[in-house]
């Protein structure tokens, strides 16, 4: 009799288990894309940053969380050309703006 009861826990606790499980699925940042679009008063410019690593977090088919890891300094304005592109890249990057320069994450 008592090791049915061991058993019958033990299939309790992996029943229990499996139920609660999560599964976690790395995301391929070489075919991930970031998109962004930023608005102001006068108009709004979209551009790209590129995906570092991700992963996601699934319970059965459900997504209940995930992180990411950006590069911010891949950020790119993808609707300017030219002199201005360079200009707006260079504020989005500045320390007035991101200020990527002295980020804690970048060194």
């Amino acid at each position: 009799m008592k090791n049915f009861k061991t058993i019958a826990l033990a299939l309790i606790a992996v029943v229990s288990f499996s139920l609660n499980a999560q599964t976690t699925k790395k995301v391929n940042a070489e075919k991930s894309k970031i998109e962004w679009l930023g608005k102001k008063v006068t108009g709004q410019h979209n551009g790209t940053i590129d995906l570092k690593e991700g992963a996601l977090v699934f319970k059965k088919d459900k997504l209940v969380g995930g992180n990411f890891t950006v590069n911010m300094t891949s950020i790119n304005t993808t609707d300017l050309t030219g002199e201005y592109k360079g200009k707006l890249d260079g504020h989005l990057k500045s320390e007035d703006f991101l200020e990527l320069k002295n980020s804690l994450l970048l060194h």
